[in-house]
């Protein structure tokens, strides 16, 4: 039996506001997380899912107010951010200082495992409707997102002093809501000495290795951004391919999907899918492999901006630059 197209609007994400550690910490104000396909990373249980099946990767999002930041952490598998809206810098490094990059919108960046990383809103034009509000999406390998987040040690003990803590089992309490810690358990403690200095090993030396920047002509183009080819922009393996489809204004072009599992993350514009799926601006599909043949065309001529993720048979192990 084929299995529908399944699709979550732009519109509809549901946030969590307190999904992670540094719920509390100085300069974390207002920061909402999205699981849109998978089970993410999320330390709050009650992190809403939207598309609990996986294809290989997880996708989510990170949507903030201006002058938000999102702390210090790593991650096991490879992680890439697609910016939808704003203006973001990243930064990374066990203190954050070891280099730093700014992203607009259609901006990819990838990130190497085990290297902290952070991100900040700096959305300059604050409107008084969105606050300077902007969302980026991330794909994050693996079905199981790879056993969660490493915190910088100072991300950890910033939130003990605002009253939040997380347990070896991965459970985040948060005393100033009404939590309370068991009497057996044990608290999570900061990564220190030989394994501190493994997060220190992999880092950015040249962003530009790191970073694909939208293209400023939109003429119909199929760009392969993320892969194991050699037309690849960034050749690496982190478990999925990632593809960029450009309609321009006065452009109407089919693309034709491949007959395996495809995540659709139409980045800008609208377009529709030739099994009745219409998809909008920031909307997500997920498209099952073998199901059937689907072209997407652009609406209207809009001028539309669609990532394609797809999965590989690659593991989603550690990713490094040389």
């Amino acid at each position: 039996m084929k299995r529908k197209t399944q699709h979550v609007r732009f519109g509809e994400l549901v946030p969590c506001r307190t999904a992670f550690i540094d719920t509390h910490n100085p300069g974390a104000e207002g920061k909402e997380n999205f699981t849109i396909i998978g089970g993410g990373v999320s330390e709050n249980s009650e992190q809403h899912v939207h598309i609990d099946e996986t294809p290989g990767f997880n996708i989510g999002g990170a949507g903030q107010p201006a002058g938000s930041t999102n702390s210090l952490h790593s991650h096991r598998t490879a992680e890439i951010f697609i910016i939808h809206t704003g203006c973001w810098r990243f930064f990374w490094g066990v203190e954050g200082d070891d280099g730093e990059v700014v992203l607009h919108p259609g901006d990819l960046i990838t990130l190497p495992t085990h290297m902290f990383r952070g991100f900040e809103n700096i959305t300059a034009n604050i409107d008084t409707g969105s606050k300077g509000y902007g969302f980026m999406f991330s794909v994050l390998g693996g079905d199981d997102s790879g056993g969660g987040v490493v915190w910088a040690p100072q991300v950890l003990a910033t939130a003990q002093q605002h009253g939040v803590v997380l347990l070896e089992s991965g459970q985040l309490v948060d005393v100033t809501n009404g939590g309370s810690i068991p009497d057996d358990a044990v608290l999570l403690g900061p990564v220190s000495g030989a394994a501190l200095a493994h997060y220190s090993r992999n880092t950015i030396s040249d962003s530009n290795k790191v970073v694909v920047r939208r293209p400023g002509s939109w003429m119909h183009t199929v760009t392969e951004v993320i892969g194991r080819s050699s037309g690849a922009i960034i050749r690496e393996h982190p478990g999925f391919e990632v593809m960029r489809v450009h309609w321009d204004e006065d452009q109407n072009v089919p693309w034709r999907l491949p007959m395996i599992d495809a995540v659709l993350i139409l980045n800008a514009g609208s377009a529709k899918l030739s099994n009745g799926v219409r998809l909008g601006h920031g909307d997500v599909a997920l498209l099952h492999g073998g199901d059937e043949i689907v072209d997407v065309q652009s609406v209207n001529g809009a001028r539309s901006e669609l990532f394609v993720v797809t999965p590989t048979d690659d593991l989603p192990g550690e990713t490094r630059l040389e």
